[in-house]
């Protein structure tokens, strides 16, 4: 997701791939989307692990959004609706990740 990706680095935060061997945290995300009555819900749960795959934190929500083009599943999601999640999750990401920095 290329909007995660810029609203990592507009925070200082580094996205790097699944085989990154510097990382200090795995994130990985799950989606789904529902289309009724000419909107789109995109359901997204984050999970926070580290290197040795121990889950951290979780980071969930949904966005409602109008349906694009009158499709259904994820051809009716505007790339808004993505940017609006990439905001969300990177800024509660650095806020967790911000909380545990002072806790060491």
């Amino acid at each position: 997701m290329e909007a995660l990706q810029q609203k990592a680095r507009q925070r200082g935060i580094t996205l790097t791939g699944s085989s990154g061997q510097s990382a200090t945290h795995v994130l990985k995300g799950y989606f789904s989307v529902l289309t009724e009555e000419g909107q789109t819900t995109v359901i997204y749960v984050w999970d926070v692990y580290d290197p040795a795959g121990s889950r951290l934190h979780r980071i969930s929500g949904q966005q409602k959004a109008p349906t694009v083009n009158s499709a259904e599943g994820w051809p009716g999601v505007a790339p808004a609706t993505l940017g609006s999640i990439a905001d969300t999750t990177i800024d509660q990401l650095s806020g967790w990740l911000g909380s545990q920095s002072v806790q060491e």
